[in-house]
């Protein structure tokens, strides 16, 4: 999987025709349209629509102190220097300077389950197409894009930077990881991703974490708990209509690719244990995000997703 990655990183190759099971570069490079729509400031306003009329869900970008200055007229009394101003009997307000190279980690998990979808497309190219979505806008606030890209097996790790190319090579991971049919005899579990990805935050970043989250244990929440702690964190929930809802009464045939099994869709009880199965498990990331100021996003696979991430990035 890392040769492959390797590969297309010294020779990114030629767009091919787009579809819903596969993913291509152009489709990610294509994804720079959406810019203005994912733009949200950090400051404290989108700016998707101009000024903007709803509040960022973002903290803000950190603040590094610069120095004192007499107060103004007009100046935020929060930023007054009470101290100094207590010292001197004069007011004082404190000036910071804006940091502008926040890091934005994106960790994608483009592991075998995220290869399905009956709607539109496969959970791994919507995964895909939002990461890349988001990377854009991300890079339009002047953030420095960096990635861990989670396959079966392993992850590969993009170093945040502002350079294009390394935009490019996050892009280029992720298209070599959807398209992956290799199959690990252990898969690569997400807490273990999540534990690089709480090593390699800092403080003051962002992190997007994209997946089904089908394997979100406890060792997941304690890590990602801490990174919450310092860093701005975004869970994109991507499923399937079908994982969501059983299928029309009848006799299916599944195979997870090793075995098949057939199953009874008309079975009452069946029916209930399955969708209760995916309600627990959407429960299980959804409650940990409002314990931890983690903001969760539910997005299906035939889902708008441009119009989906934003609403929900947005409260709308």
């Amino acid at each position: 999987m890392f040769g492959k990655i390797a590969s297309l990183l010294k020779n990114a190759p030629a767009p091919k025709t787009s579809s819903g099971v596969a993913v291509t570069l152009g489709d990610l490079v294509a994804m720079k349209r959406y810019v203005r729509l994912l733009s949200f400031e950090t400051t404290g306003f989108s700016r998707s629509e101009g000024i903007g009329l709803h509040r960022s869900p973002f903290r803000g970008r950190g603040m590094e102190f610069d120095e004192v200055r007499p107060y103004h007229q007009g100046d935020d009394i929060r930023l007054i220097d009470w101290r100094v101003t207590a010292r001197t009997g004069k007011t004082y307000t404190k000036l910071y300077r804006e940091e502008r190279d926040r890091p934005v980690l994106f960790l994608g998990d483009f592991r075998a389950a995220m290869r399905f979808g009956t709607r539109k497309a496969f959970k791994s190219v919507v995964e895909a197409r939002a990461l890349a979505a988001l990377a854009w806008a991300s890079r339009e606030n002047g953030d420095k894009i960096g990635a861990l890209v989670l396959t079966e097996e392993g992850y590969y790790k993009i170093a945040p930077h502002r350079q294009m190319r390394r935009l490019m090579e996050v892009f280029n991971a992720v298209v070599a990881a959807a398209d992956d049919t290799v199959r690990a005899a252990e898969e690569t579990r997400l807490s273990d991703a999540f534990a690089e990805l709480r090593r390699v935050s800092g403080t003051g970043g962002r992190v997007y974490v994209l997946s089904d989250f089908h394997d979100f244990d406890d060792e997941c929440k304690k890590h990602l708990a801490a990174v919450a702690l310092h860093c701005d964190v975004v869970c994109i929930d991507i499923y399937d209509a079908l994982e969501e809802k059983a299928p029309p009464a009848g006799v299916y045939r599944f195979s997870d690719g090793k075995s098949v099994l057939a199953a009874d869709t008309a079975d009452g009880l069946w029916r209930t244990a399955y969708e209760q199965t995916f309600a627990r498990r959407r429960e299980n990331v959804k409650s940990f995000c409002t314990a931890h100021r983690v903001i969760y996003v539910p997005l299906r696979t035939d889902d708008d997703m441009i119009k989906t991430v934003r609403a929900a990035m947005l409260g709308e």
